[in-house]
């Protein structure tokens, strides 16, 4: 808790009530990553004070790097964020695809994409949690803090917190990542779908320092793969392979094994010198898809309700999407018509949602491959394929 709540020496739902009273709608959203805190950023410039619950620690690590396209970046204009969120990412300018080799299968200027729809910028996952919360009252955030129970009725939802308390709200936001505690709550199992992909790794962080800020490098080779990302004033490395290969050893034992595998060039080169190997950021290569995004008056939001692989490189700009478009819906709506706004929520973006998860899911089937062979093929497919078919389905989730 922070200072303002110590000093109020009331439970968790009693110091929500100060925060709730003089709102119009009272939404309580749980998690405050990149969808939650969007949604709160939101609600709060157009007047609604939610309150956002966290599981972790206010100075809790917040991830790795994200890849975040105008799709979700747009939010940020209305939210007079754009012109900071500039300052803390790097824009990127192409994509360069590398073959199992080291060589360069193919490079994808973005000048089309950013031209037709707006930059693609690297960024901190930190730095741009820090942006969104930013943008509500700190002391509307209670870190620290679980859900214990939800009693969901037609006229509210009663909420149980880790400390005993309990305090009521028109609405509850499940935005509590990809292995939602509030999903398992309100949906049966048989309701969502966790979908592995065999493969897994570690992201670590090195300096920028002799390499180009505007570029994306990946190398997808034979039960292993090695990204580079830019972002401000450091280069986020991707060490990724199949989950047998990944789980037998250590990240700098993975480093070391990958450095062996590459050829003299800028991709063995970002391997040396990984800073935090001792503590690397692992990504496990999984997604999961809810059938049923509410029931009452809960609402699932971003990976709780999709979730993405890393592949694509999308999830964040969907979840800020749609956190947009909720917060849109609960702007036009009152206390007793909270679920024709959820109703309106989901008809507009589950569908478009799973679209863009199948279209990471499909990307994936391509990229991850363990046998030698199938990479050949596959390189050889995409060596003819033209830049705007390689960039068709990117537009198309874009829109």
């Amino acid at each position: 808790m922070n200072a303002s709540k110590e000093a109020c020496r009331l439970s968790i739902g009693s110091c929500m009530e100060t925060a709730l009273s003089q709102g119009r709608l009272r939404v309580l959203i749980v998690g405050c990553g990149i969808a939650g805190a969007t949604l709160a950023a939101l609600l709060y410039q157009r007047g609604i004070n939610s309150v956002v619950t966290e599981q972790g620690d206010e100075n809790e690590a917040s991830g790795y790097v994200l890849g975040l396209y105008p799709l979700g970046s747009r939010v940020l204009y209305g939210l007079n964020m754009h012109l900071r969120y500039r300052q803390i990412s790097s824009k990127m300018e192409r994509y360069v695809l590398y073959d199992h080799s080291g060589k360069v299968l193919k490079e994808i200027p973005l000048d089309t994409l950013a031209d037709s729809y707006g930059d693609i910028r690297g960024v901190d996952r930190g730095d741009l949690l820090a942006l969104l919360r930013s943008g509500f009252p700190r002391g509307n955030v209670f870190y620290n803090t679980s859900i214990q129970h939800i009693q969901n009725n037609d006229q509210n939802v009663i909420v149980t917190f880790s400390d005993g308390s309990a305090q009521a709200f028109d609405l509850v936001v499940g935005a509590d990542g990809g292995h939602s505690h509030v999903r398992e709550m309100i949906l049966s199992q048989n309701e969502y779908t966790y979908r592995p992909t065999g493969w897994g790794g570690w992201g670590v962080w090195r300096s920028l320092e002799g390499f180009d800020n505007a570029t994306y490098r990946e190398l997808w080779a034979d039960g292993w793969f090695v990204g580079i990302y830019p972002v401000q004033n450091r280069l986020a490395v991707y060490m990724g392979g199949s989950k047998d290969m990944v789980s037998s050893v250590t990240a700098t034992q993975f480093a070391k094994l990958l450095q062996s595998k590459l050829p003299a060039g800028v991709m063995k080169t970002a391997l040396q010198s990984l800073e935090g190997l001792e503590n690397p950021y692992f990504w496990n290569m999984e997604d999961c898809r809810a059938s049923r995004w509410s029931a009452k008056r809960v609402v699932l939001l971003g990976d709780a309700a999709t979730s993405f692989l890393p592949t694509a490189g999308i999830g964040s700009s969907i979840s800020m999407d749609s956190a947009s478009v909720l917060a849109e819906e609960l702007t036009r709506t009152d206390a007793l018509h909270v679920s024709h706004a959820i109703s309106n929520y989901i008809a507009r973006q589950k569908k478009h949602v799973e679209t863009a998860q199948r279209k990471s899911r499909i990307f994936a089937t391509v990229m991850l491959k363990n046998s030698l062979l199938a990479i050949k093929l596959r390189n050889a497919i995409i060596k003819k394929c033209s830049t705007s078919s390689f960039l068709k389905g990117v537009s198309k989730i874009m829109r």
